[in-house]
């Protein structure tokens, strides 16, 4: 009991930056001005990058992810500092605290590897010029880019979990303006010694490995720029990588005084103030250190301006002519490939499948709105599961089983659209919804007593909401980022209905940035969700372990086993299509994979929360027993 009411903070409080109502304005306005710049500066760098293809090259790939972290990371702060300038109080809750300082040290880790692989690249640019391109090779560049993405996930999860799994029992104000470790871990009602201790060393081991690597490549670059011997080659082999030293030099400095040096930890108002500058003004800085500091951008930047009006001033002519190349009217489906022999047999399977899934999740939805005693917010969100996996079967379900028997399986290409629109639409949905009914899980075990004030009915609608939200946002960019191309070639897509990878693969023009949108919104939304259903578990877990018997153990795991089943065989089917490398280059796997989560996972989650739901069997038993009275009547 004691141990329970230990972990009774459900929220906290920033003291943010000033109450001074003449100094916010002018903050909220300079941080508005600042994000602002940053987001239009990092998100027009990768633009530029995936547009122009002299800037194909291993510096300015590294640099468009440095962009994409710069962009994450001031969004993970900027937008909550903002709102909270003129609001009086500066709340987030537990787990959006958790969620925060998990995402932002991921990103911060990252960043100071990318450094790192950008300073390798200049060193076997200027020190080995004539093996660059063998040596940076697109294997090797991919790697160099996974490691600092691993390293920050691994770094983020061990300071995350080591941090919110310690009980906060007390005061329940952060100094500061977002939920960094060190003034958070200062809340905490138990001795944080081994954390201190753990930051210390995992950071400032992070920060030596990846500022060694950075010193030594620049070592090597500095002798080999020495034995150059005229003045203008000198001067113009130190450009190449003069922004990339101006960039590490701002943000080591900035990480090395706020987390490594001695006392750290105790001046919490000097790493506030600091604190601004990193989160704010750094991720602003990047691309226009990049940009007024290298001559290639600038040029590049003048090329995409000046192809611009020459598009605007083209004949009419030669504008129809280039509309002529889009003029695929319909697309034709390769389908499953299979002997002839098993076509009846995988219709009835497929159809089984199918009727599977519309009763079942039917019938969950109409036993919830029957039974009152299911009326909660872990049967709110459920019902709402049930809907969108009707939706989403629907989606693919039909079409697939009528052209079983068509020699011709053709979708015309507003169709199509249509088809991969709703089809985004409820994948996203989906992930986002076990989310939300993660975050649920760990309210109702972590926190039952405040359970039903924090879990409001106001509550439960934002948090479905939410994924239609970001759902819509989410097919919508990748459909009209896709149909606005040109698909002038081939019309048969090498799938049973129109996903983003093989549809892209007909297309006649420049896709990597429709590639690198896959990448970055899937991953996105799946990283976030997922993120938040780890940290969920990890609170859970804790919870769990805390119970002393081994039936209130049990018990507490049951409430959630359906739950974490379901995440599990859908997260790991959708990490495997869209967010592993070469997805887009391996139909075949895919459509095979695609089987599964179209017609499989939609049939198994009321089944799932069915057999292994001692509440839902109830309902379900008491919902048969009325429906017999009334017949008896």
């Amino acid at each position: 009991m004691d141990s329970e009411n230990q972990t009774l903070v459900t929220e906290f409080f920033f003291m943010g930056l000033t109450n001074s109502l003449e100094y916010q304005v002018l903050l909220f306005l300079t941080f508005l001005l600042v994000y602002v710049g940053t987001l239009l500066g990092n998100l027009g760098m990768i633009t530029l990058i995936c547009m122009d293809s002299r800037l194909q090259t291993p510096m300015y790939f590294f640099l468009s992810h440095l962009s994409f972290v710069d962009a994450c990371s001031s969004s993970i702060t900027g937008p909550k500092m903002l709102t909270d300038i003129f609001v009086e109080k500066k709340v987030i809750s537990f787990l959006g605290c958790a969620a925060q300082f998990g995402l932002f040290s991921q990103f911060v880790v990252t960043e100071c590897f990318l450094l790192a692989a950008m300073a390798y690249d200049r060193y076997i640019a200027i020190c080995k010029p004539l093996l660059y391109t063998l040596i940076m090779s697109q294997g090797v560049c991919v790697q160099l880019v996974a490691g600092p993405y691993a390293m920050g996930f691994v770094s983020s999860m061990t300071h995350t979990t080591l941090a919110f799994c310690l009980p906060y029992c007390g005061p329940n104000i952060i100094n500061h303006f977002y939920c960094d470790l060190l003034p958070v871990i200062s809340l905490a009602c138990a001795d944080t010694q081994v954390n201190r201790i753990l930051l210390f060393a995992l950071a400032g081991a992070l920060g030596v490995l990846s500022g060694v690597i950075i010193l030594v490549s620049y070592i090597h670059i500095g002798v080999t720029i020495l034995r150059i011997r005229s003045a203008a080659g000198r001067s113009k082999a130190f450009s190449t990588c003069s922004s990339h030293l101006t960039a590490v030099s701002i943000l080591y400095g900035t990480l090395f005084f706020i987390y490594v040096r001695p006392g750290s930890s105790f001046s919490l108002d000097i790493n506030k103030v600091i604190s601004m500058f990193y989160t704010a003004v750094i991720p602003m800085l990047n691309p226009l250190i990049y940009s007024l500091r290298n001559k290639e951008v600038k040029d590049s930047f003048r090329r995409v301006l000046e192809r611009k009006k020459l598009l605007i001033g083209r004949d009419p002519n030669l504008l129809m002519a280039d509309e002529n190349r889009t003029r695929i009217t319909e697309f034709i489906f390769i389908g499953l490939k299979f002997h002839p022999q098993l076509q009846v047999f995988l219709f009835l399977l497929f159809l089984l499948f199918y009727l599977v899934t519309m009763t079942g999740n039917l019938g969950m939805i109409i036993l919830i709105r029957v039974d009152s005693r299911l009326h909660t917010p872990m049967y709110f969100f459920l019902s709402h599961l049930s809907f969108v996996d009707i939706c989403f079967s629907s989606v693919v379900g039909p079409k697939m089983l009528t052209d079983f028997f068509s020699e011709r399986k053709a979708i015309s290409f507003l169709g199509c659209a249509l088809q991969q629109w709703f089809f985004g639409f409820f994948v996203a949905i989906e992930c986002l919804l076990l989310a939300s009914m993660a975050y649920d899980r760990y309210v109702a075990i972590c926190n039952p007593l405040l359970y039903s004030v924090a879990m409001s009915q106001r509550l439960c609608i934002q948090l479905v909401a939410g994924p239609y939200a970001v759902g819509f946002l989410n097919t919508m960019t990748h459909t009209t980022a896709a149909f606005r191309l040109p698909f002038c070639g081939s019309n048969i897509i090498n799938h049973f209905f129109c996903d983003m990878s093989p549809l892209l693969s007909l297309v006649c023009a420049d896709i990597r940035l429709n590639k690198l949108l896959v990448f970055i919104v899937a991953g996105a939304v799946l990283v976030v969700s997922s993120l938040t259903i780890i940290v969920s578990y990890l609170s859970i877990f804790a919870a769990i372990l805390r119970i002393r018997s081994a039936e209130g153990r049990r018990k507490a795991f049951s409430t959630c086993s359906s739950h974490l089943t379901a995440v599990s065989i859908l997260y790991g089917t959708l990490f495997f299509i869209y967010v592993r490398p070469g997805a887009i280059s391996s139909l075949d796997l895919n459509k095979a994979v695609s089987v599964f989560y179209t017609a499989v996972i939609p049939m198994l989650n009321p089944l799932i929360y069915s057999l292994r739901n001692k509440e839902v069997k109830a309902a379900m038993g008491r919902t048969i027993t009325k429906g017999k009275f009334f017949i008896k009547n």
